[in-house]
C-alpha cells in the first residue's frame, strides 16, 4: 500500500536470482535486510567479477588446450603465489564449513568477499604473464592447475549459495573436462578443507607484503602521480625482520605493483612522515566534560607518532593510565610526509615514494601511457588477446625518442613485431592522444 514493494517476478527478472539470493544470503539476520535495486547493483559487480575470474581461466585454457587431467600440483614446482592462493582456498572452505554448522551464512559470504578480491585483484592480475606466454611450459601449466583447483573447489563451496551460476560454471569447466565428474555440481560431496595446504605463516606474509602495495598505491593516489609514471623508488618501514626478508626476497612485486626501480628499507617511519595529532572537541567534549583540559594537555605533550601506532594496534589510545580512552572517531590525525616524497603510514606499515622523476623515468611513462592505448585500440579492432600485429604511425621527436629507448618493452606488451613508416592495407586505424597531441595509428594483424 506505501508503494515501496519490489515484486519477486520484476525483481528475479531485473536483478537475477542469484544476486538475489547472493543479497539475501549476505545479511546478518539480527538486522533489517537492505533490499533494493541499489543494493543489488553493488552485488552484481561481485558476480561480475565471479565469472570474470572464471572467464579469464576458459578463455586462455582453450586457447592453449589444457587438459586439468595432465597436471599434479607438487609445492616444489608452485611459485609463492600458487601456494598463497591455495592455502586461502582451503581456508575459505574451512570457514564457510563452520559458518554453515552455525546457520550464519553472512558469514560465508563475507569470507567469499575476501576471497574473491584475493583471487581476482592479487592472484589472477599477478599471474596473467604467466597465462599469455607462448611457451607450454611446466610454469604456465601448473598456473593453470592452480586455477582450475581454486575454481572447482570455489563453487563447490558456494553452490549451495548461488546454485544457477556455479551449475553453468560446473558444466563448462568440469564437466567439458573430466569424464567421471558428477553430472551435477549439486551432486558433489562439499568440500573438506585440507589443512596440509593451510599455511598460516605464509598466508602472512603475503597478506602482509599485499598490503604494503596497497599503502604504496594510497600514498600514489595522495601525490597525483598515475600509477603508469615510473617512479625511483619506494621505501618501508616494517618492525617484523621476518617479514621484511620475505619482502626484499620478493621484492619484484612490490617494484611492479608500484612501478618503481628500487625498494629500501628503513629502520623507522619517522624518516618518511611525521603526524600532527589533535582532540575532537566534540566527542570528548561529550564523553569527559571537565576532563577536556586535561586530555588537550597530554595529547599536546605526547609524541604524536607513538600515539598514532597506539591507535593502529589496539583501535584506541589510553591516556594517564586509561583514565582516558580515545578511539579514532576521538581525534584528528594530520599526515605529513616528508619533502619530496608521498607517503602513508597504516598498521604497522610506513611507505614512502620518491617523487623526483629523472628524463628517463618521464619517458618510460611515455611508453607505458603509448602501450595502453594500443592495447585499447586493439580491443576496438577486436583482435584476439594472442593476436600479433605491425603499427605505422608518425610521432613527435620526444615521443619517438621514448619509443627508440624502451621499444622492446613497448613490442613485447603489444604482441608487436614491427613499428612500419607505412603499412598497406591497415586491418584497423585509430586515433591516440598524448600530452595534449593526436597522432594516427595504422594497424595490421599479422
Amino acid at each position: 500500500s506505501w508503494g515501496n514493494a519490489i515484486w519477486f517476478d520484476d525483481a528475479a527478472e531485473k536483478m537475477g536470482v542469484d544476486v538475489m539470493r547472493w543479497m539475501y544470503a549476505g545479511q546478518n539476520i539480527e538486522n533489517n535486510l537492505l533490499f533494493g535495486y541499489g543494493p543489488a547493483d553493488e552485488v552484481r559487480k561481485k558476480m561480475i567479477t565471479f565469472w570474470n575470474v572464471y572467464s579469464f581461466y576458459a578463455t586462455y585454457a582453450s586457447v592453449d588446450g589444457f587438459d586439468p587431467k595432465v597436471i599434479k600440483l607438487e609445492k616444489s614446482s608452485m611459485t609463492i603465489l600458487d601456494k598463497w592462493i591455495l592455502a586461502k582456498t582451503h581456508l575459505f572452505i574451512k570457514e564457510a564449513q563452520s559458518a554453515l554448522d552455525l546457520y550464519r551464512v553472512d558469514g560465508l559470504m563475507k569470507s567469499l568477499d575476501r576471497f574473491l578480491e584475493d583471487l581476482s585483484n592479487w592472484y589472477i592480475r599477478r599471474n596473467r604473464r604467466r597465462f599469455w606466454k607462448s611457451e607450454d611450459d611446466l610454469d604456465k601449466n601448473i598456473a593453470y592447475g592452480t586455477l582450475y583447483q581454486v575454481l572447482t573447489l570455489m563453487i563447490r563451496t558456494i553452490a549451495p549459495i548461488l546454485p544457477f551460476v556455479t551449475e553453468k560454471i560446473y558444466q563448462n569447466l568440469v564437466r567439458n573436462s573430466v569424464d567421471a565428474a558428477p553430472e551435477s555440481v549439486h551432486l558433489c560431496d562439499y568440500p573438506i578443507a585440507d589443512e596440509s595446504w593451510i599455511d598460516k605463516d605464509l598466508i602472512n606474509k603475503v597478506d602482509t607484503l599485499k598490503k604494503l602495495v596497497e599503502v604504496g598505491r594510497s600514498a600514489r593516489n595522495q601525490s597525483n602521480q598515475k600509477i603508469r609514471q615510473p617512479l625511483a623508488a619506494v621505501y618501508y618501514a616494517i618492525e617484523d625482520d621476518r617479514i621484511a626478508e620475505f619482502i626484499e626476497e620478493h621484492s619484484s612485486i612490490v617494484l611492479d605493483e608500484l612501478n618503481v626501480k628500487a625498494i629500501k628499507r628503513i629502520t623507522g617511519a619517522d624518516q618518511l612522515i611525521s603526524y600532527n595529532v589533535k582532540p575532537n572537541l566534540r566527542t570528548l567534549g561529550k564523553k569527559y566534560g571537565k576532563g577536556l583540559a586535561t586530555i588537550r594537555n597530554l595529547i599536546e605533550n605526547s609524541v604524536d607518532i607513538d600515539l598514532v601506532n597506539e591507535l593502529q594496534d589496539n583501535d584506541k589510545i589510553k591516556l594517564q593510565d586509561g583514565e582516558f580512552v580515545l578511539t579514532r572517531d576521538d581525534v584528528f590525525i594530520e599526515t605529513l610526509p616528508v619533502e619530496g616524497f608521498a607517503a602513508i603510514s597504516d598498521r604497522g606499515i610506513t611507505v614512502g615514494l620518491s617523487l623526483e622523476l629523472t628524463d628517463e623515468l618521464i619517458m618510460e611513462g611515455i611508453v607505458r601511457d603509448l602501450v595502453r592505448m594500443i592495447q585499447n585500440l586493439r580491443k576496438d579492432a577486436g583482435f584476439a588477446v594472442e593476436d600479433r600485429i605491425e603499427i605505422s604511425w608518425e610521432l613527435d621527436r620526444d615521443i619517438a625518442q621514448a619509443i627508440g629507448k624502451f621499444s622492446d618493452y613497448f613490442m613485447a606488451e603489444t604482441l608487436t613485431n614491427n613499428i612500419r613508416e607505412k603499412i598497406k592495407d591497415p586491418d584497423f586505424t585509430g586515433l591516440i592522444s598524448i600530452h595534449e597531441k593526436s597522432f594516427s595509428v595504422k594497424i595490421k594483424k599479422l
